[in-house]
C-alpha cells in the first residue's frame, strides 16, 4: 500500500519554528553571493570601460578581464533570448525557494547547492531585467575556447556540479538501504519457514511424556495402529467365513 505524503500549513509552521536559523543562514548566503556578484560587475565593468580594448590582463597567462554584454544564458549560450531566459530563470528560482522552505529536512549539501544556483540565477536576472543583458568579464587565457563569465555563473556552475554529486550519493545510499532492508526481510521469511518445518527425528519432548492413560503420544499412536491392524484382520476373517458358508 502506497503512502500518501501531505504537507499541511501547520507542518510547515512547526518545522520553521525549529529550523528558522537554517533558513536565515541560507538567505544571508544568497544575499552575500548576490552582493558579491553585483558589486564585482559594477566596479570591474566600470574599470574595463576605461581600458584599451575593454580588457585588462589581471593574472598574466591565466585570467584576463574582458568586458562583454551577454544576451543569452550562462557562459554565453542561448544568445538573444533575454525575455524567455528571464521568465524561465524566475520560475526556476521560485521553485527552488519553495523547495528550500518546505523541504527543511533535506540533505544540507543538497540545500547549499540549490542556494548557490538560486543566488547566481538572481544575480543574472537582475542584469537582464535592468539592462537587457548580463555583464560578463572573466576569461581564461589558458583556455581560449571557454566562454567569458561572471561571479554569478561561477556559483551556478559550482551549485550544479554539487547537485549532481549529491543526487548520485543519495541514490547510491538509498539503494544500499533498500538492499539491506530486502535482505533482512528475506532472512526473516527464511527463519519463519525453517520454524514451520518439523524434523521427524526431532520430535517434541511432550511426545514421549505419558498422557492420562499412561501412554506417551508415540506409544498411543503405535497402540492405535495395532488396534487398526487387528480390526482389519478380524474383518477379513469374518468375510472369509461368510464366504465359506
Amino acid at each position: 500500500m502506497e503512502k500518501k505524503f501531505k504537507i499541511s500549513k501547520q507542518d510547515v509552521i512547526d518545522v520553521l519554528k525549529k529550523r528558522w536559523w537554517i533558513m536565515l543562514i541560507e538567505f544571508l548566503l544568497v544575499g552575500i553571493i548576490l552582493v558579491l556578484d553585483l558589486v564585482s560587475k559594477e566596479y570591474v565593468c566600470k574599470f574595463l570601460k576605461t581600458q584599451t580594448g575593454l580588457s585588462y590582463n589581471w593574472l598574466p597567462g591565466f585570467i584576463e578581464l574582458t568586458y562583454t554584454e551577454n544576451t543569452g544564458a550562462g557562459f554565453g549560450i542561448f544568445s538573444g533570448n533575454t525575455v524567455a531566459l528571464s521568465v524561465i530563470t524566475i520560475i526556476v528560482i521560485a521553485g527552488i525557494m519553495c523547495f528550500l522552505l518546505l523541504a527543511q529536512k533535506q540533505n544540507e549539501w543538497l540545500r547549499i547547492s540549490l542556494v548557490f544556483i538560486s543566488a547566481g540565477g538572481i544575480g543574472n536576472v537582475v542584469d537582464r531585467l535592468g539592462l537587457g543583458y548580463v555583464r560578463d568579464f572573466i576569461r581564461f587565457l589558458f583556455w581560449p575556447q571557454f566562454a567569458i563569465f561572471n561571479v554569478a555563473d561561477m556559483f551556478v556552475t559550482v551549485g550544479a556540479f554539487m547537485l549532481i554529486i549529491v543526487l548520485i550519493v543519495m541514490l547510491v545510499t538509498e539503494g544500499k538501504k533498500n538492499k539491506k532492508e530486502f535482505e533482512k526481510e528475506q532472512a526473516e521469511k527464511g527463519e519463519i519457514q525453517n520454524e514451520t518445518l518439523v524434523d521427524p527425528y526431532e520430535q517434541p519432548v511432550n511426545d514421549f511424556l505419558p498422557n492420562e492413560n499412561g501412554y506417551s503420544v508415540s506409544e498411543q499412536a503405535e497402540k492405535s495402529q495395532e488396534q487398526m491392524e487387528e480390526s482389519e484382520t478380524k474383518d477379513s476373517d469374518s468375510a472369509y467365513e461368510d464366504k465359506e458358508q
